[in-house]
């Protein structure tokens, strides 16, 4: 069995002390650590960390972030990021990919995501501001439109403001709808998916339960980020992984070496 490798995490609340009981990796301070898990909603340290020679896993969505500055520090610090846009990318893509797998005829593609929030932070909604969750879910809408549709479009994603959570579009063919309730109690994370073919509608579900008292939306992000801190810290320098667990290690073309 390998060594742990020693990880400084930065932000997350109970989600941190959950990877301090992971035997895959070892708490450290950040002078020592060679990777640095990253669970804040601030960016601005990134680079820094990058261009020390510390590579770094992050949950913060790809798009939230200042690619230049990013790409300069990698080759500074001969270093590598991975940011994955937080847990649920990787669920949405695994989801589509199965039913995309089946049927090259979408032409539209919407996740319902049903959340009940326990008083506790739970990443990323209660413990980042409210303006950053926009970012997740725009990367959710681009993991979505990928899984299932050849072409990438040009339009911008756009946020609309609910009373129970938002809805997240990207044209008229990827919706993204998050439903929060508090303290309701039964399930406390599903997923909807609906794919629209010309034949008709298809609706997939998928219920998440806590794991040794876990919340499911913090258990499926610990999975993901540590999923990623080995391969990440044994790959090339100055490159952007992403979807780690659904498809090959594959450099990003807006990160290049």
């Amino acid at each position: 069995m390998s060594s742990p490798l020693p990880v400084a995490v930065l932000g997350g609340g109970a989600l941190a002390s959950r990877i301090s009981e992971q035997p895959d990796v070892v708490v450290a301070e950040q002078s020592s650590a060679v990777v640095v898990v990253h669970l804040s909603a601030d960016f601005d340290e990134i680079p820094d960390h990058l261009r020390a020679g510390r590579d770094v896993v992050t949950a913060l969505p790809l798009e939230a972030l200042p690619l230049d500055e990013i790409r300069d520090a990698c080759r500074a610090g001969s270093s590598t990021l991975h940011a994955t846009g937080g847990f649920q990318s990787a669920v949405a893509a695994r989801l589509t990919r199965s039913l995309a797998a089946a049927t090259r005829e979408i032409t539209r593609i919407e996740l319902i995501e049903e959340i009940d929030l326990p008083e506790d932070g739970v990443y990323p909604w209660n413990t980042v501001p409210d303006n950053a969750l926009p970012g997740y879910y725009f990367a959710g809408l681009r993991v979505l439109e990928a899984a299932a549709f050849p072409d990438v479009s040009s339009e911008a994603p756009v946020f609309h403001a609910e009373d129970s959570g938002a809805v997240h579009t990207l044209g008229e063919r990827v919706g993204y709808r998050s439903i929060r309730t508090r303290g309701v109690g039964g399930v406390p994370l599903r997923y909807r998916l609906a794919t629209t073919t010309a034949a008709g509608t298809a609706t997939a579900t998928v219920d998440f339960h806590p794991t040794d008292g876990i919340h499911p939306a913090d258990h499926l992000t610990l999975v993901e980020l540590l999923k990623a801190v080995r391969p990440i810290h044994a790959s090339e320098p100055g490159i952007v992984l992403r979807d780690l667990c659904i498809t090959h290690l594959a450099p990003d073309d807006r990160l290049p070496r």
